[in-house]
């Protein structure tokens, strides 16, 4: 495997690699292109030059973020010959560009509810906006709301850090005045 070149790439010039092993599904599309339309691409994809077309490469890691900005080009809202994503081509054999994939995929964790909630609130707090944090993060309103549970007392976010409860089970609660911090 070569040395991995950070650089930029022409959305229109980038295809989904069959070796990429995260397949399509119920994956929040919607939710990751609202983001990336207000932030840009943050975490650059992973590709590999194809021989044929030349100047072109295949994405092994990092397919949702093509398929999002794929559905902004649908939408109007980037030209995908003109946008530059950011990508990180590797040169390998399919194993090691296989194994990558894999990797890149495997090693990423999701935030606690707790922390969810406590970034969530944080951003609410600046400016009390919450149909701008939705829009911000692709979420519904409804949504970002039902996190505004900052205000619980540190062992209830300790057993929702825990998985002892989960946000929906919180919102279903009535919890007693003492739960709740002052």
């Amino acid at each position: 495997m070569t040395k991995p070149m950070i650089q930029t790439v022409k959305l229109a010039k980038l295809a989904l690699s069959e070796i990429n092993v995260r397949t399509p599904g119920n994956d929040l599309l919607e939710q990751l292109s609202a983001d990336i339309d207000s932030r840009g691409v943050i975490q650059n994809l992973i590709v590999t030059p194809v021989k044929k077309p030349r100047g072109t490469f295949a994405v092994i890691a990092g397919s949702r973020r093509h398929r999002a900005l794929m559905l902004l080009d649908e939408q109007g809202k980037i030209a995908a010959a003109e946008y530059d994503v950011p990508v990180m081509v590797i040169e390998a054999d399919e194993a090691a560009l296989s194994e990558t994939s894999l990797a890149e995929n495997f090693q990423h964790l999701a935030m606690s509810p707790a922390d969810e909630c406590r970034a969530f609130q944080h951003f609410i707090g600046q400016d009390g906006d919450i149909d701008g944090v939705a829009k911000r993060f692709g979420l519904t309103r409804k949504f970002v709301k039902g996190l505004r549970l900052a205000s619980l007392a540190e062992p209830i976010f300790q057993a929702l850090a825990a998985g002892e409860i989960t946000l929906t089970s919180l919102r279903h609660m009535r919890l007693p005045q003492a739960m709740t911090a002052s």
